[in-house]
């Protein structure tokens, strides 16, 4: 049964960190070539690629208790949204948070929950996504990738097509 959790539940978000990943190298060139130059960086630019393009945009939960933020209560037994993209950007917490940066490293993003909420897969995920980006970063020296198209989705954001063409190998 727990494999079968692994498989169901983390099959959609892998395929969507990686997709988010690959895109984002491809478009910010300079950045693919830090962690081409410097592979320490893999790990980095991982949790950055998901800390700006989380794989899951929202995840509903109940809530157990009044909990207050900023002055607003949640009373208990309401129904709160996670939004995790939008944690992932708030400028209080991450300076230029727009920007992918690789050498930015946020370990601290939300998209793979948090505490007893942390998504029970993301080990597995984070390895099967560092060998693509390893293999990347041995075997091309650049690459671009056409016109994507996302998946029509409230909940993941992921890509449906992404072209890749290699434009020089190493």
């Amino acid at each position: 049964m727990i494999i079968h959790q692994y498989v169901a539940a983390g099959m959609d978000t892998t395929i969507a960190s990686i997709g988010n990943v690959i895109a984002l190298l491809a478009s910010h060139p300079d950045q693919y070539e830090l962690i081409r130059r410097d592979p320490s960086l893999i790990p980095a630019a991982y949790n950055e690629a998901l800390r700006l393009e989380p794989p899951v945009n929202t995840w509903g939960r109940l809530v157990k208790e009044d909990v207050e933020i900023e002055g607003t209560v949640i009373p208990a037994g309401a129904r709160a949204a996670i939004l995790f993209g939008s944690g992932n950007r708030d400028e209080r917490h991450y300076e230029d948070a727009d920007t992918f940066r690789v050498e930015r490293n946020p370990v601290d993003h939300l998209s793979f929950g948090y505490g007893i909420h942390g998504c029970a897969g993301q080990g597995l995920a984070r390895l099967e996504a560092l060998a693509v980006i390893t293999a990347l970063t041995r075997r091309v020296r650049r690459f671009s990738v056409g016109r994507s198209e996302r998946v029509v989705s409230n909940m993941t954001r992921s890509l449906d097509k992404l072209p890749v063409v290699e434009l020089d190998a190493a």
